[in-house]
C-alpha cells in the first residue's frame, strides 16, 4: 500500500487529486487523501464579487463531495500542525497522518511587508472569511454615515482606498464602483460624497498585461470616479487614516490591502528550504531539495523560470501540480518519465465589475463585455473539469440568469423572474389544451385503426391512402367543389340585396356601402393562422415521415404506437394540470410539439404550445401544485444515486455515504 496525501484544497490541490484519481483510480494498493481545514474548495479569483456584494456569499464556494464524491480521493477535514519528515508523518490536534509521498499545497498569505500599522489597521482580500469582513464593514459604514450629521466625518466614512493595482486591486475596485452608487440609493446618502483611491507603488497598474488593455482598464475606472495615486505607497497605516511615502496623510476609514502574498510559512516552520517571502525552494520537479517525494505546488513554491518566479496565478497552480502528480505516478508505476515544469499559460483576464472587463489570452485582447465573456467562458470551463455540468450551470445562474441590479455583461435583461403563482393559469390551460388533444384523438379513431381518419398522420406510405381519404392537404377534412360554389351562389344573393334595400334610400349612401361590402368580400387574411406549419407534401414533412416514422413502423405496431402517443398526451395534460413533474413535463410537451410539426400536423394556431411551455419550464409546479411536496424528496433521491454521482448532476449538494478518515500509521 502506497499512500499519497495532498495537503490543502486549493486550485493546485484539487487538480492534483483529480489527476491522481485518474491514475489510480482502481488501484486499491493506492491511498489518496486530501486534507483541508474547509470542507469546500474556495475559488480564489471571485472573492470580490462576494467582497463587492455581486453574488451571493456561497458561489465562491464548491464543497469537496462535488468534486471528490465519486472519486477514489478521500477528503479529510482537519487543520494540520506538524511535519515529520524522517516518520513520514502529518499531524493533527487529534490525529497522525501517514505518508509515502506529500503534496503541498496550502498556498500562501497577504504579506504586510513590515509596514508599521497594516496589519492591524487594514482588510486583506485573500479568503472567505476575509471577503465576508470586507462587505459587512464597508456596509457598516454607510450605515454609520447615513446617520452622521456633520459632513466632514460623514466624508471620512466614505472614503475608501485599495492598497494595489495588480488584480485583485483592481477587480475589488471594479466591484466597489457599481456597488457604490447602490449604496447610496439605498441609504440616501448623495453620491458626490463618496470617495474610491487606488495607491499603487508602481507607475502603472496591472503590470502583467499589455499596454492597450490596461490604459483602457485605467480610463474606464478614471472616468467611474476612481483617484489613482501611482508611483507611491503607503509607508504605515493608522485607525482612521495611512501615510504615503511623501508624507502626505489620507483620511480614510477603510483600507482594503491587496499588495502582495507571501508562503503560508507552514513550510518554513516544518523546516523545508525558504527561498524568499516564505514560498518554499523546489526544483524544475517540484521536489523540495531535503526529500524526493515531497511536492510543493501551487502559491507556496519558488521556482525560477526564464530569470523570474512562477507567478502565483490559478494556471501556475494547476501546471505545478501535475508536474508533482505525474512524477508521484511515474515512482509507482515506472511507466513513463519524470516530467519537468515548463509553463504553458494562456493569458489574463480581469473583471471590472460585473459589465466590463480586459483580457490578454493566447495574443488576442479584448475589452468590455468581450473581455467578460471569456472569463465567463474559462470559469465554466474550470468549474466543467472539477464538478461537471452542475458546477458551470450553477455559475451561471449566479453570474447571469439571477444576478441583481443589473451587474452582468447582459445587464438585467435575462436575469428576471416570473412569479409562479402568475403563471399557473397558463400552466393548468396548456396541461387541460393537452388532454383534449388526447381525447379527442380517442374520439377520431387513434386507438383504432382500422376507423383510418387523422390516425395515419405518422406514416408515408401503406396507411396513408387510406388514412387521408377525405382529408386535405394539411390533414384537415376536405370540402367539395359544390359546396364551395353554393356558398358563393348564396353570398351573392345577399349582397344584392343589401345594396337594392339602400338604393331606395340614397345613391350615395349605395355607393359607400357597395365600396365597403366590396372590400369586405376582396379582403384575405394577412396571416392564415389554421394553416399547417409545414404542409403535408412539403420536402421537409415528406422526409420526416420517410427517415424516422416509417423506420419506427418497422419495429412498433401501429396500434401500439398510437396508443402510445395518445397516452403521452393525456399524461402531459394531467401532470401539468396537477403540477406534478413540471419540468421534464414542459420539456416533453416542447418535444411532441416539434414533432407535430414535422408531421405536417401542427396549425400556426397551436405553436402558442411550445412558448408556454417554455414558460412552464421555470418551476412552477411548486405553486399551487403537487412538485411542492414531491421534488424536494425527488431530490434527495436522486442526489444519493450512482448516476448523480458520475454525472455530477446533482440537485444541491450530493449525499452518499462518507468514508471514516484513515489516520494512524501507514500499513
Amino acid at each position: 500500500m502506497k499512500h499519497i496525501v495532498i495537503l490543502g484544497g486549493g486550485y493546485a490541490g484539487v487538480h492534483a487529486g483529480l489527476v491522481l484519481n485518474k491514475a489510480f483510480k482502481n488501484d486499491k494498493n493506492i491511498s489518496i487523501t486530501l486534507i483541508d481545514k474547509n470542507p469546500y474548495h474556495t475559488l480564489m479569483t471571485e472573492l470580490h464579487e462576494v467582497a463587492g456584494n455581486r453574488v451571493d456569499n456561497d458561489t465562491v464556494r464548491v464543497s469537496y463531495d462535488r468534486i471528490f464524491g465519486n472519486k477514489s480521493v478521500n477528503v479529510v477535514m482537519d487543520r494540520i500542525i506538524n511535519l515529520d519528515t524522517e516518520k513520514q508523518e502529518l499531524k493533527s490536534e487529534t490525529k497522525v497522518y501517514s505518508y509515502d509521498y506529500l503534496i503541498m499545497g496550502v498556498g500562501a498569505e497577504p504579506t504586510d511587508f513590515g509596514i508599521p500599522g497594516v496589519k492591524e489597521n487594514s482588510l486583506p482580500l485573500w479568503s472567505y472569511e476575509h471577503a465576508l469582513q470586507i462587505k459587512e464593514h464597508i456596509i457598516e459604514k454607510f450605515t454609520a454615515a447615513a446617520h452622521e450629521k456633520e459632513e466632514e466625518k460623514r466624508r471620512k466614512m466614505l472614503t475608501f482606498a485599495v492598497a494595489g493595482a495588480g488584480f485583485t486591486g483592481i477587480e475589488m475596485l471594479g466591484e466597489l464602483i457599481e456597488w457604490f452608487p447602490l449604496l447610496c440609493e439605498e441609504y440616501g446618502i448623495n453620491k458626490d460624497e463618496y470617495s474610491l483611491i487606488n495607491v499603487e507603488g508602481m507607475c502603472q497598474i496591472l503590470n502583467m498585461i499589455p499596454e492597450k488593455p490596461r490604459k483602457k482598464a485605467y480610463r474606464y475606472m478614471e472616468k467611474k470616479g476612481v483617484r489613482f495615486i501611482l508611483n507611491s505607497f503607503v509607508s504605515e497605516a493608522r485607525e482612521g487614516s495611512f501615510t504615503l511615502k511623501d508624507g502626505s496623510i489620507i483620511e480614510c476609514e477603510t483600507l482594503i490591502w491587496t499588495c502582495g502574498v507571501k508562503g503560508s510559512g507552514q513550510g518554513r516552520d516544518w523546516g523545508l528550504t525558504v527561498a524568499h517571502v516564505d514560498r518554499l525552494k523546489v526544483d524544475a520537479t517540484m521536489r523540495t531539495p531535503e526529500h524526493r517525494n515531497i511536492f510543493i505546488v501551487g502559491d507556496g513554491q519558488w521556482f525560477i523560470e526564464n530569470e523570474r518566479p512562477i507567478p502565483q496565478i490559478v494556471e501556475a497552480a494547476e501546471q505545478t501540480a501535475a508536474v508533482a502528480a505525474k512524477n508521484i505516478i511515474h515512482e509507482i508505476t515506472g511507466k513513463g518519465k519524470e516530467v519537468t515544469f515548463k509553463s504553458q499559460f494562456h493569458g489574463f483576464m480581469v473583471s471590472i465589475g460585473g459589465r466590463y472587463g480586459v483580457s490578454h489570452t493566447m495574443g488576442l485582447s479584448l475589452s468590455g463585455v468581450f473581455a467578460m465573456g471569456v472569463k465567463h467562458l474559462i470559469n465554466c470551463y474550470y468549474l466543467h473539469t472539477i464538478c461537471g455540468v452542475n458546477g458551470w450551470v450553477k455559475y451561471l445562474q449566479h453570474e447571469i440568469f439571477q444576478i441583481k441590479n443589473k451587474r452582468s455583461l447582459f445587464g438585467g435583461m435575462i436575469a428576471g423572474k416570473v412569479q409562479g403563482l402568475w403563471a399557473v393559469p397558463l400552466r393548468m390551460w396548456l396541461g387541460l389544451m393537452w388532454l383534449f388533444e388526447g381525447i379527442n384523438k380517442v374520439g377520431e379513431g387513434w386507438l383504432n385503426s382500422a376507423k383510418g381518419t387523422s390516425s395515419s398522420w405518422m406514416f408515408s406510405s401503406g396507411v396513408i391512402q387510406r388514412g387521408m381519404e377525405g382529408y386535405g392537404s394539411n390533414g384537415t377534412e376536405a370540402v367539395s367543389t359544390d359546396d364551395v360554389s353554393a356558398a358563393s351562389d348564396a353570398a351573392e344573393v345577399v349582397v344584392e340585396t343589401v345594396v337594392e334595400a339602400v338604393s331606395a334610400a340614397s345613391d350615395a349612401a349605395v355607393e359607400t356601402v357597395a365600396e365597403a361590402v366590396a372590400t369586405v368580400h376582396e379582403w384575405k387574411p394577412v396571416w392564415d393562422l389554421s394553416k399547417s406549419v409545414f404542409s403535408w407534401n412539403s420536402g421537409l414533412v415528406t422526409w420526416f415521415r420517410e427517415v424516422f416514422m416509417d423506420g419506427m413502423a418497422a419495429h412498433i405496431d401501429f396500434n401500439i404506437f398510437q396508443t402510445m402517443v395518445v397516452s403521452v398526451e393525456v399524461l402531459l395534460g394531467l401532470a401539468l394540470l396537477g403540477g406534478l413533474f413540471t419540468f421534464p413535463a414542459a420539456g416533453v410537451s416542447i418535444i411532441m410539439c416539434f414533432v407535430f410539426i414535422l408531421s405536417g400536423l401542427f396549425s400556426w394556431s397551436q405553436v402558442w404550445f411550445i412558448f408556454a411551455a417554455f414558460l412552464v419550464l421555470g418551476g412552477t409546479g411548486r405553486t399551487l401544485g403537487l412538485d411542492y411536496w414531491v421534488m424536494p424528496w425527488m431530490k434527495k433521491w436522486w442526489n444519493g444515486t450512482g448516476l448523480a454521482k458520475s454525472t455530477h448532476i446533482y440537485t444541491g449538494e450530493p449525499r452518499f455515504k462518507k468514508r471514516a478518515p484513515r489516520s494512524g500509521k501507514k500499513g
